[in-house]
């Protein structure tokens, strides 16, 4: 029951990153497919405006054409700074490049949604963690959320940083997007699922939310998780 809980929890923490992640790309990045007759995916930097107020573009996978005769990913040298390098890739990269771009141009579209329903399921699972505190005379579970939440969300970011770094690194553009949103997605989780741990830990080694009564059938002392167990009256062994 308990592996069940965590991983529920990890899943919980994956989703809070891949929130942030797909938020944070769609507020940066337009992805658009096609254009001229051979480009196979553009993205382009809201951050980087023309003087048409426009976002400029930032990378973009073609097919061959001209003097470059093989498939390639075009990088800005306004944004870079550095001249384009025509980066040759296979067309299978490409055609993947091109499909990931669909794809994650309807993750961008849905970002705003996702993000909403993130926060409403956060928001009820701290009321639930609030309210619990309040019925069994604890805190922890209160504290326990905040904690793993903060550390989802810090680990998110941080992972949205490195993943969309290495993803430039490999392939500029689309690479940057969902390097971003991997990274999001595997920093939420593992660092809100180590919190999660690390508190029980310490929160285990100072006793929060724990007590010990005894036992109204034998007279026993015994160790309650009052957090979880409530006012519970009986021992294990009475129960």
């Amino acid at each position: 029951m308990e592996d069940d809980e965590k991983t529920n929890d990890t899943f919980q923490h994956a989703a809070e990153g891949g929130a942030i992640g797909a938020a944070k790309n769609a507020a940066r990045y337009v992805i658009k497919t096609g254009g001229r007759k051979s480009n196979i995916v553009n993205v382009y930097d809201k951050t980087v405006k023309s003087s048409r107020g426009n976002p400029k573009w930032f990378a973009r996978i073609d097919k061959p054409h001209g003097k470059v005769q093989y498939h390639h990913v075009n990088v800005n040298k306004a944004i870079t700074g550095v001249p384009d390098p025509h980066i040759p890739i296979s067309q299978a990269t490409a055609q993947a490049a091109g499909a990931a771009g669909s794809v994650l141009n309807v993750v961008n579209k849905v970002a705003p949604a996702v993000a909403a329903v993130s926060v409403a399921i956060e928001t009820v699972q701290f009321g639930a963690a609030v309210f619990k505190d309040i019925k069994n005379g604890s805190t922890r579970n209160t504290i326990e959320k905040t904690v793993s939440v903060a550390a989802a969300t810090a680990g998110g970011m941080s992972g949205f940083s490195a993943g969309a770094a290495i993803g430039t690194a490999v392939l500029p553009g689309i690479g940057t997007i969902l390097g971003g949103l991997v990274g999001a997605i595997f920093g939420g989780a593992t660092a809100g699922s180590y919190a999660e741990e690390a508190s029980e830990k310490v929160f285990d080694s100072i006793g929060l939310g724990i007590d010990h009564p005894k036992c109204e059938k034998c007279g026993q002392e015994f160790e309650r998780h009052r957090y979880k167990e409530g006012h519970q009256n009986l021992c294990p062994n009475c129960r």
